[in-house]
């Protein structure tokens, strides 16, 4: 949109255009126009030698004129547009008058005025009235700073949740705020500890970037807690606004000499601070400067607040992404190292109890004890457990830690499945649930074959643990380019409200009052079929048992 950029200078012309004044001319040209709510000027063509227009000059201003322009009628009166708004040239405005003088079609816009170190819009409408225009318009400054506001601070909020790169999104958005919100930013981030995260300085002008460096270095050696406020004694938890900031009260806010000189020579006009907080905690500090005409006003302090409060949350949120990151990495790296002593003494204890069973069974001569065979054998049984639950917890670092690691080659997931289905014998057999299993034939593909072994043993024990001593189904198809496993049981069922979570992190349908285990073993199987490219889904209903379904591709993804 053109913009119109108000003369600073008002000096009259030596000769000004003799103007007939008398109230009943007035009257009688525009006393339409006298008590009108919007902007009404009448202006005339002034054309050179050669016919050209070249100008026009102001023959009325009503009173909401004058008002809304910040200029009286006595002093346009006779004068040129051109001569107090050059603007008008340079950005067009002018030619479009013209045009509609020379055409007869109207001119219709909305243009910008800095007036008064103010900034204000207008809707304009400028129609032919004999050699010259009659011009209304209207003020639309509250719409248009609405619109700015609005689209700068979804822009704000998108660029600042777009990513976890919080760093690069701040320095986006200082750069944003120049010129858009005044002609300097700083912005100053801290962390949940207080030490500086991110010290960004923008301007428009080199020269003024370069100061503003200068000024935060200076501070920040004699004032090191203040650095974000640009050292000026001001209060750092409270928004603060310096409509106009004049020579005296720079000398009441700076520290030195040396600080005030600096201040001095950035040339600030007017300036405003918005601390940054989120839950009760200052992260940091918004400044912004106009170095020219533009005076900051309560509107400005309100909206720079709106916008300081996205990048606060936007922080904190981040800050406490981080910190849940790191923890989780400290809770994996304790998991991981609590897992690796534990497997020693839990392998050693297997190796010495099966040892012990091996020798007690093949003793003729003297047999053991029934009662000692039923606790070694039980000993064996919580070893395994033991040994099992540790593998766990191990796997599940790995995975989260992406170093899942796959050793892919040519497996039969059929005679794969037989295998772990007749080392399930003595269990299923203990749980009185025989293990049925059906098969068409080799089911080939290239797989890992320890987690595929996994992902089968996963599965079954979980069917024999819930089937409620009925039968288990195991079933092993190829159909095109898939495998298919489905093990199903006739057991407790699972709960519709249960199934979305099934596959999670210790996450369990059933009281584990009742049921052992930490909750893994299902994570756990979905996150190796998928990274074997496949799927996993369960079908199930309280009382009617659970089916399920593994699907791999038989030419490996990964």
């Amino acid at each position: 949109m053109p913009t119109l950029r108000a003369a600073t200078k008002s000096v009259r012309p030596e000769a000004p255009e003799e103007v007939t004044a008398e109230p009943s001319y007035y009257e009688e040209q525009w006393g339409f126009a006298t008590d009108h709510p919007d902007g009404y000027m009448a202006v005339r063509a002034v054309r050179n030698d050669a016919s050209e227009l070249v100008d026009f000059h102001w023959e009325y201003a009503n009173p909401a004129a004058e008002a809304m322009m910040g200029m009286r009628l006595d002093f346009v009166m006779g004068r040129g547009i051109v001569e107090l708004l050059p603007d008008t040239r340079n950005r067009g405005i002018h030619a479009c008058f013209v045009r509609a003088v020379e055409t007869g079609e109207p001119y219709v816009d909305e243009v910008y005025f800095p007036l008064a170190h103010n900034e204000r819009w207008f809707r304009l409408v400028a129609l032919k009235r004999g050699d010259g225009l009659s011009i209304w318009f209207t003020d639309i400054t509250r719409r248009k700073r609405e619109e700015l506001e609005t689209s700068f601070l979804a822009e704000a909020s998108h660029l600042l949740t777009a990513s976890l790169d919080v760093e690069a999104a701040l320095h986006e958005l200082a750069r944003r705020c120049v010129p858009t919100l005044g002609d300097g930013c700083v912005l100053q981030v801290m962390d949940s500890r207080g030490q500086p995260l991110l010290l960004e300085t923008v301007a428009r002008e080199p020269s003024q970037e370069a100061l503003l460096t200068e000024v935060l270095q200076h501070t920040a050696a004699q004032a090191p807690n203040e650095p974000g406020l640009v050292g000026l004694r001001l209060p750092q938890d409270t928004s603060q606004l310096l409509a106009e900031v004049t020579t005296p009260l720079l000398q009441s806010l700076t520290r030195d000499a040396g600080h005030l000189r600096l201040m001095r020579m950035l040339g600030t006009r007017s300036l405003l601070t918005v601390p940054l907080r989120a839950r009760g905690r200052t992260l940091g500090a918004l400044v912004l400067f106009t170095f020219c005409e533009r005076v900051y006003g309560p509107d400005d302090l309100r909206f720079a607040e709106d916008l300081a409060d996205r990048i606060a949350l936007s922080v904190d949120n981040v800050l406490l992404f981080r910190e849940a990151r790191k923890a989780v990495a400290q809770r994996d790296e304790f998991f991981t190292v609590a897992a690796h002593e534990l497997r020693t003494p839990t392998t050693s204890l297997k190796l010495n109890v099966q040892s012990l069973l091996r020798g007690a069974r093949r003793s003729e001569a003297a047999p053991s004890p029934p009662a000692l065979m039923a606790k070694l054998e039980n000993i064996d049984r919580n070893a395994s457990r033991l040994n099992a639950l540790v593998n766990e917890l191990l796997d599940v670092t790995r995975i989260h830690a992406g170093r899942l690691r796959l050793e892919l080659e040519e497996v039969d997931l059929t005679a794969l499945a037989q295998e772990v289905a007749a080392r399930f014998e003595l269990p299923a057999s203990q749980a009185q649930s025989p293990i049925l299993l059906e098969t068409s034939g080799p089911a080939v593909g290239t797989w890992d074959r320890l987690r595929l072994e996994q992902v089968v043993t996963n599965l079954l024990s979980n069917a024999l643990k819930y089937g409620a001593g009925k039968p288990v189904h195991l079933r092993v198809e190829t159909n095109a380019g898939l495998a298919r496993l489905v093990v199903r049981d006739e057991g407790i069922g699972i709960a519709p409200e249960n199934l979305p979570r099934l596959f999670g992190r210790f996450e369990r349908a059933v009281s584990d009052r009742h049921y052992g285990g930490l909750g893994l073993g299902l994570y756990i199987t979905r996150q190796i079929v998928e990274a074997l490219g496949g799927s996993v889904g369960v079908r199930s209903a309280p009382g009617a048992g659970a089916t399920f379904t593994v699907e791999l591709p038989r030419q490996a993804t990964t």
